[in-house]
């Protein structure tokens, strides 16, 4: 039997799992890398996600490489289930985006760097965050800027 070009045998594939993080490898364990199909795998998926976003800076090499391609998974799943309308505002987008991240205002707070920021923009009394929060919003949801900007046009905030 000829081996085809570029084929991997058993071995060569055992000696690059055996080469990944060990952490890497338990994460893999508790929820492997593959596509995600249904809502349950999507609910398990994001709570990994928030468990290791809650460590954010404190993550080894193997849990940064695993939650980087586990958000990605996410992503396509959310793209492919829950396009975004485009005339979404951008206190609707956080709201959903603090929601799944299980955070609290306070929480949001002090990543935007005032508690009563993240309340008006929560209750919609502020219509956007300022450019420095949508840095840190992006920074922490991976998500494009866009997404918090009012379209040209809109009415501008009070704040």
């Amino acid at each position: 039997m000829r081996k085809r070009p570029g084929a991997r045998t058993k071995s060569s594939i055992s000696a690059s799992i055996a080469a990944l993080p060990r952490s890497y490898l338990t994460l893999m364990a508790e929820f492997p890398l593959r596509p995600i199909r249904s809502g349950t795998e999507y609910e398990r998926a994001t709570k990994i996600i928030h468990r290791l976003a809650l460590r954010e800076g404190k993550l080894d090499n193997g849990e940064e490489a695993y939650l980087e391609v586990l958000e990605a998974l996410l992503e396509r799943y959310d793209t492919q289930h829950f396009p975004m309308d485009e005339d979404v505002p951008p206190t609707r987008v956080l709201r959903m985006l603090v929601e799944q991240a299980g955070m609290s205002v306070t929480e949001l707070g002090a990543l935007l760097g005032s508690k009563g920021a993240a309340s008006e923009l929560l209750s919609g009394k502020r219509k956007e965050p300022s450019k420095a929060q949508i840095a840190r919003l992006c920074a922490r949801f991976k998500v494009d800027a866009s997404l918090f900007l009012l379209p040209v046009g809109a009415p501008a905030n009070a704040a």
